[in-house]
């Protein structure tokens, strides 16, 4: 018979297993958003949906998916194995695949979600939400092209905020911190939280958001201008990358350091280089923004810029390397 302190561990575990359960929610993918909105995570997945090879492969992975007379997927194993040997030889998607679950593994909801990603449960709570979505006039067309379109159309419409938004409320969701709750969760938390909105304005938010008054009550009231979030970004960082450039100057001229670094050792040129904002990459040159600085890829701004095919921008690099 097990001992009372064994018994009492095995029970806290089991009390420990069923809380993460329950909070585990199947549509929350902002971590996932966040993972893959990293600049050199998009550099590859952006070269892999331009790759012929890749995109023939995605398209003989559409043929061996048959659809059964009850709506149930058949998938032809010998297409399917073929289709995978053949992306397992392009050393941008391998690469992209380790990046993506080191950091996965690392972030502890998401190995949550991919441990609950196999609910039945969950599984019926997406296929319904899905069948809804299916039948929005405005968002069924958009997942045509995907479906025909492979990993180019994803790729396209990933870069859409104006379609993850109505992706996003056709799901339940209200603001990122509610991504994927259903609706009337989304309503009373936003309700709950009405009297915090205040206690969650931070520079990040209003960086990112084009909140210039709001920046600057922050900055005045003495917030840290370099602060980081948990991938290491600054609000300098948001900034460039949304192309609110108000508030990139607001966040320079009160010192902000313009080489700061994420965890992937992504400055913000890299950010406002790869996303094409041209304003924001001369305001960050201006300010003397190196632009040698490697990221964890051994990309500089000027190649992330040319992995997007950002040509004004490249020129723009290529101008201040030689001057």
């Amino acid at each position: 018979m097990a001992s009372a302190p064994a018994e009492k561990a095995a029970d806290d575990k089991k009390s420990e297993s069923s809380s993460s359960q329950a909070d585990f929610n199947a549509f929350d993918m902002s971590a996932m958003t966040s993972l893959l909105n990293d600049p050199s995570i998009k550099d590859m997945a952006e070269q892999i949906a331009k790759d012929p090879a890749f995109n023939r492969m995605a398209q003989q992975l559409s043929e061996s998916v048959q659809t059964a007379g009850d709506g149930v997927p058949q998938l032809d194993t010998n297409q399917y194995f073929q289709a995978m040997q053949q992306v397992m030889q392009n050393p941008q998607f391998m690469s992209m695949a380790e990046r993506l679950g080191n950091a996965l593994m690392q972030d502890p909801s998401m190995a949550a979600m991919l441990q609950n990603m196999t609910n039945p449960a969950h599984k019926e709570q997406l296929e319904a939400r899905m069948s809804q979505i299916r039948e929005d006039p405005a968002l069924k067309p958009v997942l045509d092209e995907i479906e025909q379109g492979g990993p180019a159309a994803m790729m396209k419409y990933w870069n859409d905020p104006d379609v993850l938004n109505k992706l996003g409320r056709a799901m339940g969701v209200g603001g990122p911190q509610h991504f994927g709750l259903p609706r009337e969760e989304v309503e009373e938390a936003e309700a709950e939280g009405e009297g915090e909105e205040e206690e969650e304005l931070t520079l990040h938010h209003t960086a990112s958001t084009g909140d210039i008054e709001g920046l600057k009550v922050l900055l005045a009231d003495g917030a840290n201008k370099d602060e980081k979030d948990s991938e290491g970004r600054t609000a300098l960082h948001f900034a460039c990358g949304y192309g609110e450039l108000k508030c990139a100057e607001a966040l320079l001229e009160a010192g902000a350091f313009v080489d700061s670094v994420d965890k992937n050792n992504n400055t913000p040129l890299h950010y406002a280089g790869g996303y094409g904002r041209k304003e924001c990459v001369e305001l960050l040159l201006k300010n003397g923004a190196a632009v040698t600085v490697r990221n964890m890829d051994s990309k500089t701004p000027m190649d992330v810029a040319k992995l997007n095919n950002q040509d004004e921008i490249v020129q723009l690099l290529q101008n201040d390397v030689f001057l």
